[in-house]
């Protein structure tokens, strides 16, 4: 029983002497200590503008409030830090003259600013001259902050505002609630928090291999993980922050195109598909050297599912920022182009008469190489492709060396310039190209096989796609290999006499067909046109007008009855749109033809002569159209008797 009595004794002694201790505690004194180490570790001044009360429970300590840390002598937004309260729990070692050793730390209601001035100063530079140090040599932060260690620190309720004046930028990430702690200035410190940057909440975690080195400039170990949404961002390597450095593996990843970062103040990028409008996730070695360009190696790209590797550097002086690099991919795949909509500003075939914004162009300058295997834009197919594209103060000129698809090859170069109204020039040459299974791709038709060599070289200047094709100017030469027509019987057509004749399974089998154009505001002209096949040969004329997708052109087949015998020529209108062209005898230019033929004589030595090469009387040819029906009737018996059975 007495010890009892004596246990209760000793715990109301305990206490008395607890609340004693909270009235004798030298609470300023111990406030004082603090602000000074601070001092001394930052060079900054600290005041205390609220009242300083001592805790004994549950860790010995002070809370202050109204506590300010003052900013750079060169910024103008205010303290670097203030804050509504500021509580720490010290170790008991400290009223002794030991180390700082702090086992708690809680700030709450804060509002720290991290600035940078032009010249890349940051206000989180210490000079540590400034703070009294009359030695003439000022005392290094890390010396400074020797036997600082904090057990555990929070941050509650807090606001830090990130302010870049080179690039005009200000951020502002508000709710922010972290928990950290470090054994001393030379050991790892830890970093967890959450934020809110506008709507947005996001986590971060952070380690740091030392922070003492870290004030100083660095360079240190850091590890960091930031994630918000469906964007994240992840860092392992080395940070210096004096001047700004850093070097290690990076990862990025988004499925949300990069929101977080319109919340951080930096323009998402408009990623097209197959390039990351769905999904990025991106892994390289990255590098800021000190002089501030940025170094990227090892990069493997995953993008919508299309994975390309490579390296970049980008240099962010000058008037433009300036990429250069090499990017390879296995493999890519696209989806097709859309139909414009009744309001997306295309015509009828889908070419947009609306303002093209050249604006990138003139982003920055670039120098890089393409190599890639099999490239699939919807149905068309490029079996590999080889490119180099420069691109300086908005002129844009990507190089083929060379493009594969479809069994040919395609090389020359492509300009675009931006300087002034938007111009292009295309300067290619191709050869080996198989046409079936390429208009079948791109453009639903099977009819043509034959293997296709071309030359072009077309320029233009224009604001839209219709007016770029409208304006275009140049030369352009085709020429084809055996091949066919499918479904497309040109003998029998002038045989038959019939407009609308195709020859259902038919075709038209050719040995060679070469034509060139000279090409003025978007019409393509040409005369020289010619068809070798057997028992049929052709020649044509006409006009094809690029910027309609239209034709108008006439094809003049002779028909033979034997391979190398005199024949007979109908000459076919081909006319309409590209997608669905009629095809139609012109028996009107032939009796346009045999009128001129004769001459310019009176009209009843033309009638008599006209009768007697039709054996007909003439009062039968009374009228043109009677001229045209006796033609088109002596053509039709002659084509029947020189094909016989054929």
């Amino acid at each position: 029983m007495k010890w009892i009595v004596r246990g209760a004794v000793a715990l109301l002694l305990a206490v008395v002497v607890l609340i004693g201790l909270a009235w004798t505690i030298p609470k300023e004194r111990i406030a004082r200590i603090a602000a000074d180490r601070i001092e001394a570790a930052t060079g900054r001044a600290v005041t205390i503008g609220g009242p300083v009360s001592a805790t004994l429970w549950p860790r010995l300590g002070v809370r202050a409030e109204g506590i300010a840390l003052a900013n750079a002598a060169w910024s103008e937004a205010g303290p670097m830090l203030a804050a509504a309260a500021f509580e720490v729990g010290l170790s008991p070692a400290i009223l002794l003259g030991g180390d700082l050793r702090i086992d708690s730390l809680a700030v709450e209601g804060a509002r720290l600013v991290l600035e940078r001035r032009t010249d890349g100063t940051g206000n989180w530079t210490f000079d540590v001259a400034d703070a009294g140090d009359t030695s003439g040599g000022g005392t290094e932060p890390g010396s400074a902050m020797k036997g600082l260690a904090v057990g555990a620190a929070t941050l509650a309720d807090t606001e830090i505002v990130l302010i870049d004046h080179a690039t005009a930028r200000r951020i502002e990430l508000r709710d922010v609630n972290l928990e950290t702690g470090f054994a001393g200035p030379d050991m790892p410190v830890e970093l967890a928090g959450t934020a809110r940057i506008g709507e947005r909440p996001v986590r971060f975690d952070a380690r740091v291999d030392a922070l003492a080195p870290l004030l100083d400039g660095g360079p240190t170990g850091l590890s960091a993980v930031l994630e918000g949404d469906a964007t994240s961002l992840s860092f392992e390597g080395r940070l210096g922050l004096d001047p700004l450095s850093l070097a290690g593996a990076a990862e990025i990843a988004s499925s949300d195109g990069f929101a977080l970062f319109g919340s951080l103040g930096v323009t998402p990028p408009a990623l097209p598909p197959g390039l990351g409008a769905a999904r990025v996730d991106v892994a390289a070695a990255v590098t800021l050297a000190p002089e501030g360009t940025i170094h990227l190696r090892d990069i493997v790209a995953e993008l919508d599912g299309n994975r390309i590797t490579g390296r970049l550097d980008l240099d962010p002086a000058g008037e433009r920022p300036r990429l250069a690099g090499a990017l390879a991919a296995d493999a890519l795949a696209f989806p097709g182009a859309k139909a414009g909509g009744a309001d997306s500003g295309e015509d009828d075939e889908g070419r947009s008469a609306e303002p093209i914004d050249a604006s990138g162009l003139f982003a920055l300058d670039a120098e890089l190489t393409v190599e890639t295997g099999t490239v699939a834009y919807g149905d068309v197919r490029i079996d590999a492709l080889s490119a180099a594209l420069a691109l300086e103060n908005g002129r844009a000129v990507l190089r083929l060396d060379p493009l594969r698809a479809y069994g040919g090859a395609v090389t020359g170069r492509v300009v675009l310039n931006g300087r002034g109204e938007l111009s292009g020039r295309a300067v290619l040459d191709i050869a080996g190209l198989q046409l079936q299974p390429l208009l079948t791709d791109l453009a639903g038709q099977d009819r043509l096989s034959a293997t296709a060599d071309a030359s072009i070289d077309l320029s233009s200047s224009g604001e839209s796609v219709l007016a770029l094709m409208a304006g275009l100017e140049g030369e352009t030469s085709v020429r084809l290999g055996p091949g066919t027509f499918a479904g497309l019987d040109i003998a029998g057509m002038v045989r038959t006499r019939d407009l609308g004749y195709r020859g259902e399974g038919q075709r038209t089998v050719f040995d060679a067909l070469s034509a060139s154009f000279d090409v003025a505001q978007g019409v393509a002209r040409g005369d020289d046109l010619t068809l070798d096949a057997p028992y049929l040969s052709a020649t044509g004329a006409g006009a094809i007008d690029l910027g309609r997708q239209s034709l108008d052109y006439r094809l003049i087949p002779t028909l033979r009855a034997e391979d190398d015998g005199e024949g007979l020529s109908v000459p076919l209108l081909i006319d309409g749109p590209w997608h669905d062209p009629r095809v139609r005898p012109d028996l009107e230019y032939v009796a346009r033809q045999r009128i001129e033929a004769v001459g310019d004589r009176a009209e009843d030595r033309v009638r008599e002569k006209l009768a007697e090469e039709l054996d007909l009387a003439p009062e039968r040819l009374d009228s043109r159209e009677a001229i045209e029906d006796a033609i088109r009737e002596r053509v039709g018996d002659r084509l029947r008797g020189l094909l016989g059975d054929r």
